[in-house]
């Protein structure tokens, strides 16, 4: 299970660049993001190696800052590379409701953050198909 990090903030032009100053400001890498259009408001979901650190400097600089479990899991990056861990999740009858995915190292590497009901049963289903589960990430 990894913490991914949600900034919750109006959405007006500005919110991201203080987001990428705070965070860049304290040395913090940003491996992931994802930003959701809520209508007035937004949220930006953040993947890095220091989680807790990212959090407290968020909430420093005056953000809303939230911890949201998820599952973060290696895929090999080549087409059809995502329908290992789909067909698990399928086969275990898991439903995702949140997910987005980046590559770590082009024509090798990629991961899939996913987010559903069961996080476990979501690391289980992947590791099963021989996926790798990520606990951390660097």
């Amino acid at each position: 299970m990894y913490k991914e990090i949600r900034v919750f903030a109006e959405n007006k032009p500005g919110k991201l660049s203080s987001v990428a100053e705070t965070l860049g400001k304290a040395g913090i890498d940003i491996l992931a993001l994802e930003i959701a259009d809520e209508g007035q408001f937004g949220v930006l979901k953040i993947l890095t190696a220091e989680p807790e650190r990212a959090k407290t400097a968020l909430e420093e600089a005056g953000m809303t800052v939230a911890f949201n479990n998820v599952a973060v899991i290696e895929i090999p990056d080549r087409p059809g590379g995502l329908l290992q861990l789909a067909k698990a999740l399928e086969r275990s009858g898991i439903n995702v409701t949140d997910a987005y995915g980046c590559i770590l190292e082009r024509g090798k590497r990629a991961v899939f953050v996913v987010k559903g009901e069961q996080i476990s049963a979501i690391e289980s289903a992947a590791g099963e198909a021989g996926l790798h589960v990520l606990e951390k990430l660097e």
